[in-house]
């Protein structure tokens, strides 16, 4: 990192900006190298605070005074929240482009928001789920597509390039290793998210307080990349194993041991195959390729373990008529509206007879239950490298597609 150009906080701000920036590493010490790893850059008369994607954090300390340290070290966690979730890389998975950088602003917002006021963080007028009319606990790219579906947002500042929104109209343009301003780069970001990720895994298993989907995130980032058709044939396979080692009493069939017992007529046993229900997201966003890929492996999957027939649900916001295929890939897929698949996931549950296995076909942009449905395995298969895993019992997710 080379020398900075940029000029210091006057001495009375800069005392404001460090006892700020201390409170926020004790209000959430897993983010501490993150918090303290943000250069300051002074922005006077801008109102608010900003961050870019090299971690520069641009503060107006005249809003800070009138903030206090309280809530000025909530605002310096939420920009910090952006740099780390990598928001304006996410964004441009997403093509979030200028007409709807502001939308993807908000969601983002949303979504740190939820996590630092549900901690009882005194942010100032933060944006959060309720205000996009979305459930709270949700992801960004959740919130960002119910926002493009509905873009009668209200005005909100923009929180710098480093939220993936435009750059604020303080930030300076350069990167830091061509101008010697100085900043983060690529290289040290990552290290610096790694770090944050460990810290974060670390106070979670601790029993620590730690923001929801700040969990999610750092699992996610710190699962090693292993091929996605190995994790998908142990995901099916392990459910699949223990429904067809199960015998099931059988009277057409008798008993071997029955001649040591004339008296004592036993049954004998069958073993059944799995009942598995495959539930499929027809939203616009799904990416055909993966989503053949996907089919080609789980119908292979469970023809070599006995299944002869699938129970198929399409599903967007709402839930088709269940169909009885014998090959998933001769299924017509249609749809394209927004995306629930707990309706579908419902859906399937109440199915007669009542599914072992729950596989849900989807790109992630969509609500999850909290557990899986009594008596199945729910294995939701994603399709979208852009968005944290489901978790919760009897959930077991697979993702298919590139590296995060």
């Amino acid at each position: 990192m080379t020398a900075t150009r940029l000029p210091p906080l006057a001495r009375a701000d800069s005392d404001l900006f460090a006892a700020a920036r201390l409170r926020a590493a004790r209000l959430q010490p897993y983010l501490a190298s993150a918090v303290f790893s943000l250069v300051p850059v002074d922005a006077p008369g801008y109102g608010t605070f900003a961050v870019d994607r090299h971690w520069r954090v641009y503060v107006d300390m005249e809003q800070a005074r009138r903030w206090g340290v309280e809530a000025t070290a909530a605002v310096l966690l939420h920009e910090a929240h952006h740099v780390v979730r990598n928001h304006h890389e996410r964004a441009a998975r997403l093509d979030v482009d200028g007409s709807t950088h502001r939308l993807w602003n908000l969601a983002a917002d949303a979504a740190i928001n939820d996590d630092l006021v549900g901690e009882h963080l005194p942010l100032p007028d933060p944006i959060l789920p309720r205000h996009l009319g979305a459930p709270d606990g949700g992801f960004e790219e959740q919130y960002f597509r119910r926002l493009l579906d509905d873009r009668d947002a209200r005005d909100h500042e923009t929180c710098g390039s480093g939220s993936g929104g435009a750059p604020a109209p303080v930030e300076t343009s350069d990167e830091p290793a061509d101008s010697g301003v100085d900043g983060v780069d690529d290289v040290d970001a990552t290290a610096i998210r790694r770090a944050v990720a460990h810290d974060v895994v670390t106070a979670a298993d601790r029993g620590d307080r730690v923001s929801p989907g700040l969990v999610l995130w750092a699992r996610d980032l710190l699962d090693p990349q292993v091929p996605w058709r190995q994790l998908l044939r142990g995901a099916l396979g392990r459910p699949a194993r223990s429904v067809t080692s199960r015998g099931a009493p059988d009277w057409t069939r008798p008993d071997r041991r029955a001649d040591s017992r004339p008296d004592f007529p036993r049954p004998g046993l069958r073993h059944q195959s799995p009942e598995v229900a495959v539930v499929v997201d027809t939203s616009a966003s799904m990416e055909r390729p993966l989503l053949d890929a996907a089919v080609t492996e789980i119908n292979g999957m469970l023809r070599r373990t006995g299944v002869t027939s699938l129970t198929v649900i399409v599903c967007d916001v709402d839930a088709a008529r269940p169909q009885r295929v014998r090959r998933l890939g001769d299924l017509a897929l249609r749809g394209g509206g927004g995306t629930d698949m707990r309706v579908g996931i419902d859906a399937a549950a109440a199915g007669r007879p009542r599914p072992s296995i729950i596989v849900v076909l989807t790109d992630g942009y969509t609500p999850w239950p909290d557990e899986a449905p009594a008596g199945t395995t729910l294995i939701p298969v994603i399709l979208d490298d852009a968005i944290p895993m489901p978790s919760g019992p009897g959930i077991t997710p697979v993702r298919v597609g590139g590296d995060r």
